[in-house]
């Protein structure tokens, strides 16, 4: 490497690094979800004499307010003090509150009473659902878009209840939903990206749901998409074009060499990804080591469908085929680690696969400029499907640049596909 380059790189490296330790040194401490259910790392705060973190229940009305009953567990001595003192417990709830809390500022109505020797705070909070699609309502109190907020549910049990008569309508991350209630543990994750629909239920009240976390959603997705995904989707654009117009190997390696070097390579990548993220982990392999070994999967099976039954398929059949495969390797991935990670070996595992039917039609004298413009677009709909996204709080743009190890991917191996391509177009002639 020459020394003007390595000293670009490694200044771009320590622009990158000084951003994120000082967006992780400047991030704001965690948020608790119940008010009065601490403490938590970052609040010390809690009701005098408590002797568990308790519950809270969220009731929504039919207006979309919300009234949140939090349930604290107090000794004996404590129980008696407040049931006698009424002052005494009013004081108690008030220094109970957690200085850091997702309900900060929309507090209304605070009410506090003793129910055997359990403190029950409740309280309302105004506008946190409102009207969707069709009936539907949409709950997006709790999802902090581009924000750096982040959640802690320090309560035994959280769970939000619709009004009467209603169903979530909705697959809401991390929680057990039960008719119109879903429900968190505190041994569950609390996404900080959560909505949640309700409405009569049925397919059309799931079709509704959707549709409403859709238009809201969509236009932060798409801004998100284009503004993080345009200089991957550029690079993977030339690459594109790279490959349709250079055949180094092609003498080098016939059909039957590619596909064995194609498919050793999957396997040993879907493989040793496992095998490496089981490691890492401990129990379950994490989910980006699951994600490059549905790439390997999807990349062994491509090269030998494309090897067997690739004659004769010409350019249509192969991008079936090639969709076949990427279709597959995102099954894998979203069997073994579930969504979002799906979304990018779908994505660039597609624009990878395509690799093949781009090197047949340059083989055969076309340039497959829609293939290639396919295969571009692949980073603004990966970004686009985890939207909103944000690197340490800087946005879509740099979180792009994360994406490039994945350029680099396409380049490398969708190369041999093009090979294989070329060989299968030869082999029609």
């Amino acid at each position: 490497m020459r020394p003007a380059r390595f000293a670009f790189g490694l200044c771009c490296w320590f622009v990158v690094g000084t951003l994120c330790v000082t967006a992780v040194a400047g991030a704001p401490p965690p948020e608790q979800l119940c008010g009065v259910c601490g403490p938590s790392t970052a609040n010390e705060a809690t009701i005098t004499g408590a002797t568990g973190h308790g519950t809270l229940d969220i009731y929504i009305d039919d207006a979309g307010d919300s009234r949140w009953e939090a349930r604290v567990p107090v000794t004996e001595t404590a129980a008696e003090r407040y049931r006698t003192n009424a002052t005494a417990l009013e004081a108690a709830v008030d220094d109970g509150w957690a200085r850091y809390h997702v309900a900060d500022g929309d507090v209304r109505t605070v009410e506090s009473r003793l129910v055997g020797e359990t403190v029950v705070v409740n309280y309302t909070v105004d506008d946190v659902a409102s009207r969707g699609v069709g009936d539907a309502w949409l709950v997006d109190y709790f999802a902090v878009g581009t924000s750096n907020t982040r959640y802690v549910n320090v309560a035994e049990r959280m769970t939000v209840h619709t009004p009467e008569g209603t169903a979530i309508t909705n697959h809401v991350p991390a929680a057990e939903i039960d008719g119109n209630a879903a429900t968190w543990t505190d041994d569950t994750a609390f996404d900080e990206q959560t909505y949640l629909t309700y409405g009569s239920g049925g397919v059309r009240g799931t079709v509704a749901g959707y549709a409403t976390i859709g238009l809201e959603t969509g236009p932060t997705a798409i801004d998100h998409g284009v503004s993080g995904g345009l200089f991957p989707a550029v690079l993977i654009g030339l690459v594109g074009v790279v490959i349709s117009r250079v055949d180094t190997g092609i003498d080098a390696f016939d059909a039957a060499t590619l596909e064995r070097l194609i498919v050793a390579v999957g396997a040993v990548g879907a493989g040793g990804f496992l095998v490496v993220g089981v490691a890492a982990t401990g129990a379950d392999p994490a989910p980006g080591a699951v994600a490059l070994a549905a790439l390997g999967v999807g990349y062994a099976l491509l090269g030998s469908t494309a090897r067997r039954f690739g004659g004769g398929l010409e350019t249509r059949g192969l991008v079936g085929l090639s969709l076949l495969a990427t279709v597959a390797a995102a099954g894998v991935s979203l069997l073994l680690a579930g969504p979002p990670v799906y979304a990018f070996p779908l994505c660039f595992g597609a624009a990878t696969a395509l690799c093949l039917p781009i090197g047949y039609a340059a083989e055969r004298g076309r340039f497959p400029i829609g293939l290639v413009a396919v295969a571009a677009l692949t980073p603004i709909v990966a970004i686009a499907n985890v939207a909103p996204v944000t690197l340490f709080g800087y946005g879509p743009a740099v979180y792009g640049l994360l994406l490039l190890p994945w350029v680099g991917s396409v380049a490398v191996f969708g190369y041999p596909l093009a090979l294989l391509g070329r060989q299968l177009a030869l082999g029609d002639d």
